[in-house]
């Protein structure tokens, strides 16, 4: 009886082995499986943290371009007030306003003697001089984190014939 037994154990030996292994072969796929979700979801939450963090200073600067829109004309009519006057303590005051809103991150468009670029300028005027260069500012341009909060207005040349 014994033998008996061992001789069907051994006939069926094979066989159990190779359902083991498929159900083996079977969890790793699924395991490899497993493994590729993860990470593909773990890249697409790094990628929407990446998103939203763009999308916040995004907001933060359209938010804060109209209230330095408004700053500005301040200091438009500050440089206005300053050609007539001509007075130290007013240039002081438009020097450190300056100073204030360039530590905030907002630099002037340099626009005179410059190519027209239409990204950054409104020609607001034509009048003689090299053409398509910039011949004079009407009003400075703005830019913030590189965003353009106002374009330069100015006077572009354009040669005679």
């Amino acid at each position: 009886m014994n033998s008996n037994f061992s001789k069907n154990k051994s006939k069926n030996a094979p066989k159990i082995d190779t359902i083991q292994n498929k159900k083996i072969v079977k969890l790793e796929e699924k395991v490899d499986q497993l493994q590729n979700k993860l990470n593909r979801s773990l890249a697409d939450y790094s990628n929407l943290e990446k998103r939203i963090e763009n999308q916040r200073q995004l907001f933060v600067t359209l938010a804060t371009t109209s209230l330095l829109s408004k700053i500005i004309e301040v200091l438009d009519d500050l440089y206005l007030s300053n050609q007539h006057l001509k007075d130290a303590g007013l240039k002081m005051v438009i020097n450190k306003f300056v100073s204030v809103l360039e530590s905030e991150g907002i630099e002037e468009i340099i626009a005179e003697k410059q190519t027209f670029n239409p990204e950054s300028m409104d020609c607001v005027e034509v009048a003689p001089g090299k053409q398509d260069e910039v011949v004079s500012v009407k009003k400075k341009g703005y830019r913030l984190n590189g965003h353009i909060i106002r374009p330069a207005q100015v006077v572009v040349g354009k040669e005679s014939n």
